[in-house]
């Protein structure tokens, strides 16, 4: 039994095992070689099912709150998603060559398939009052046919409020067409179409029943066919592929109508959903090739040997096409966070070849047999790769923790793929090495070389002046820390396109003009049925609405809103003879279900979108800015805090939609920030602990290890980059790449310290033998991220540009910090020894 303590013995033991295991690998490479190719087929039958998912919802957990309440409302009230064409024109909007325009691509966008609705000026609902007999009819069902026409027209929208703020903007140039999509799949859309009501019913219709009650609507209505799905489920609402099917039909259409005289662009959320899923597609693929490139030439500069170029980025490729097959087999999704995945496991699969290629080559060229050789790489490097594996696994896996379902996803997503590296680093490597031809090359050596000489001026500095060089660390590393304390947090989606996109572009366009590119849904339960036949609890929302709207904070203020209010308001006033001064809502409950019936019996179907059937629940839609999440949160606060006080018992309330959604993501990018560096942390320090064999060592090993965090977070200060859903992945994904050096630094240097007996010469023989590898995969790493900078999203390029830049401070941390460290702890053992 080898001496020592028992992680002695314990390390000394593996590293026999792993060079046994380098020896089975060359004696039966075909049969390895087949395992791992059955093993890949099986689950690469899966890739054609792996889904896309980049929608707003795809951000949270499916049991978060926020999300339970969202797809309950959509459930109830149908699809809030919306498309948004804008329409600018150099003359006024309301004129009979752009009205005509706006004309054509009402009714052909209401044309395509699974479209719910349009909404325009074309159909804007317009109520008026003839005598005893109140019209209902869409603002342009009476086509203008003089310029006299057009200019009452203009005065009419313009003393319209609701028709002038929702589609028309101050300056009388803009005007949008809002495009909604089918709440269901196609084949259960069908399925809810209902007959509408005879008017023998409407004669016999009780006034204070509900709108649409048992007898007018029957069980295959739209509230009976979605409780069919289960309770919390979102099977059977429109899935991406049809929702993005919409969208390119509608951006198409735009597209087909634009001019030098009509300039139309899309916004609103779903709009960009689509695109920030064609830009995942299309720059996944690019970061793959591109990672792929850029690693291979820096294989070929440093080795100059075709099959250290191969074969590494070859296991590579293999732990990627693994990771994505298994995500598919155990039904996960590919969301806006696993694009990384990529950069991340091609830079972590070469690393690991690199290190036991390097060690291998060394030994074949110095005069050993591939059997001997492949023994001894193992044997050298084995338990460290199985080490580096682990905590890097371990770093990312504490995103399993996160609130953020997109975030979490990586949790799971990452382990996978760094554990499949490991297997193919492990199997499939030196399996392939025993069957390649290839010759001994002429032992090089690296005196003289750039690399070299830097890497021993860091030994020399850090070991000759160790108390100066963690002074000049721990000076470092409290100033990051003051800048990294003014880090903001950030979640904007829009702000992810370059500035002048068209998409940015168009979404502020609405933003200015139209008071919002998103929406508010409050959903208003009076706990009756007939409850909205309440004159007072409507005249209470009405009030409460009213004070919401004067609440503005950093640039939120609440756009136009529509309701069963409005109709309230115009029906009252078009039942008495037009006059403004009756745009109110009634204070008599007989005269209110009176009014509404008379609007039902007129042939209006608008109040299926605004109440539910038994005319308990109301929905109210706000048009809000589409900002950063951060300043939602407090914003619908304070919109709860004026509803709590008005509404009181009478009535409750929900916030749902986008807006929530996005105000939930914001919520959690902090604390999923701070419990996943400190889970990563719990999970990494005692690998560290058992590696070097000492509790305190490993704990003073991790210094290096947060080092870069902290600094790449004052980085982000100095360059005004917020924390925001990717950049809150930097953190955990450094840490578990950064300690792979650390782990192979200080592996090395225990061994060299116990046969040396000397820490100087330790970590100058550590460095000079260890240090290249190290300061490749430092590059490799480095270089495999940086590709993310070449991608169209500007939140990917921060993420490549802080991820190396964090990856590279890692590395010049274990070259002069770790050494600095080491020394003080052998000098302070020599110094106990010697007292």
């Amino acid at each position: 039994m080898p001496k020592g303590n028992v992680f002695d013995r314990l390390r000394l033991s593996s590293e026999s095992s792993f060079a046994r295991w380098g020896e089975i690998c060359h004696d039966h490479p075909w049969r390895i070689i087949a395992l791992v190719v059955v093993a890949v087929g099986f689950f690469s039958s899966f890739l054609p099912t792996l889904q896309l998912d980049m929608s707003t919802q795809s951000y949270l957990r499916k049991d978060d709150p926020a999300r339970v309440t969202y797809n309950r409302f959509q459930r109830e009230f149908g699809r809030d998603d919306r498309i948004i064409l804008v329409i600018h024109a150099r003359s006024h909007v309301i004129s009979e060559g752009v009205l005509r325009k706006v004309q054509q691509i009402h009714e052909q966008a209401q044309a395509l398939p699974q479209v719910a609705k349009v909404d325009s000026l074309i159909n804007a609902r317009l109520t008026l009052g003839r005598g005893d007999e109140l019209i209902v009819r869409d603002l342009l069902e009476e086509w203008p046919t003089s310029p006299q026409d057009f200019q009452q027209l203009r005065k009419l929208v313009e003393s319209r409020e609701l028709i002038r703020d929702n589609y028309l903007s101050n300056d009388g140039l803009s005007t949008i067409v809002v495009v909604t999509p089918d709440a269901y799949t196609a084949e259960i859309s069908g399925a809810l179409a209902a007959p509408e009501a005879t008017d023998a019913e409407l004669d016999d219709f009780d006034f204070d029943a509900s709108f649409g009650d048992d007898a007018l609507v029957p069980e295959t209505g739209t509230d009976t066919a979605a409780s069919t799905a289960s309770e919390g489920a979102e099977t059977g609402l429109l899935t991406d592929a049809e929702l993005f099917a919409v969208v390119e039909n509608v951006v198409a259409l735009g597209e087909s109508h634009s001019s030098d005289d009509l300039r139309i662009s899309v916004a609103g959320p779903s709009y960009l959903t689509q695109q920030l899923t064609a830009n995942l597609t299309r720059d996944m693929a690019l970061f793959t090739a591109l990672g792929m490139l850029v690693i291979a030439i820096l294989l070929t500069l440093t080795f100059r040997r075709w099959i250290m170029v191969i074969l590494p980025v070859g296991v590579a490729l293999l732990a990627v096409q693994m990771t994505f097959a298994m995500m598919s087999f155990l039904g996960i999704t590919v969301t806006s966070s696993t694009q990384i995945l990529p950069s991340l496991l091609l830079a972590v699969g070469v690393g690991n070849a690199v290190h036991i290629l390097t060690v291998f080559f060394q030994s074949f060229d110095a005069g050993r047999d591939k059997r001997e050789a492949l023994s001894y790489a193992l044997g050298h490097s084995g338990l460290a790769v199985v080490m580096t594996a682990l905590t890097t696994a371990g770093g990312l896996a504490s995103f399993l923790a996160a609130d953020m379902k997109a975030v979490a996803d990586i949790g799971v997503a990452s382990p996978i793929g760094i554990l499949a590296a490991l297997f193919f680093s492990l199997t499939l490597l030196p399996a392939l090495l025993s069957v390649c031809r290839f010759r001994k090359k002429a032992i090089q050596t690296d005196e003289g070389s750039l690399f070299q000489r830097f890497l021993m001026l860091c030994a020399r500095v850090s070991t000759h002046h160790p108390v100066k060089m963690v002074a000049a660390w721990g000076l470092l590393i409290v100033v990051s820390l003051y800048f990294a304390s003014g880090v903001r947090p950030s979640h904007n989606p829009v702000h992810w396109f370059e500035p002048g996109s068209p998409l940015r572009v168009s979404m502020e366009d609405v933003n200015d003009r139209f008071g919002g590119a998103t929406y508010l849904e409050i959903v208003v339960d009076s706990g009756e049925t007939n409850g909205l036949h309440n004159p007072r609890l409507l005249h209470t929302v009405d009030s409460a609405l009213q004070t919401a709207a004067e609440i503005e904070m950093n640039g939120l203020r609440m756009g136009p809103t529509t309701s069963l209010l409005n109709v309230n308001k115009e029906l009252h006033q078009a039942l008495n003879g037009n006059d403004p001064a009756y745009y109110r809502i009634p204070d008599d409950r007989a005269l209110v279900a009176q009014e509404l019936l008379l609007f039902e019996n007129s042939g209006s179907d608008d109040l299926q979108d605004l109440v539910d059937t038994p005319f308990r629940k109301m929905r109210i839609t706000a048009k809000l800015p589409f900002l950063d999440s951060l300043y939602y949160r407090p914003y619908l606060e304070a919109v709860s805090e004026v509803l709590d006080d008005s509404l009181g018992d009478m009535a409750s309330y929900t916030l749902t939609g986008v807006t929530p959604l996005f105000s939930a993501t914001m919520g959690y990018i902090i604390s999923d920030t701070v419990r996943s560096y400190l889970i990563a942390f719990a999970v990494i320090a005692p690998l560290m602990m058992l590696l070097v064999g000492s509790a305190r060592v490993g704990l003073i090993s991790m210094i290096p290890n947060l080092a870069p965090i902290v600094i790449t977070l004052a980085l982000m200060y100095l360059l005004e980059l917020p924390l925001d859903m990717f950049s809150v992945l930097i953190g955990s994904i450094a840490l578990g790449l950064a300690v792979d050096d650390t782990i192979h630094f200080m592996h090395n240097y225990q061994r060299y310290y116990k046969k040396l007996g000397d820490s100087e010469a330790a970590v100058r023989e550590t460095l000079r033998t260890t240090g290249k590898a190290l300061m490749i995969t430092t590059l490799v790493l480095a270089a495999g991220f940086a590709v993310n900078m070449a991608g169209s999203m500007v939140n990917m390029q921060h993420f490549g540009l802080l991820t190396a830049f964090c990856i590279i401070v890692a590395f010049l941390a274990d070259v002069l910090l770790a050494p600095a460290l080491v020394t003080l702890i052998a000098r302070w053992k020599e110094e106990k020894k010697t007292v």
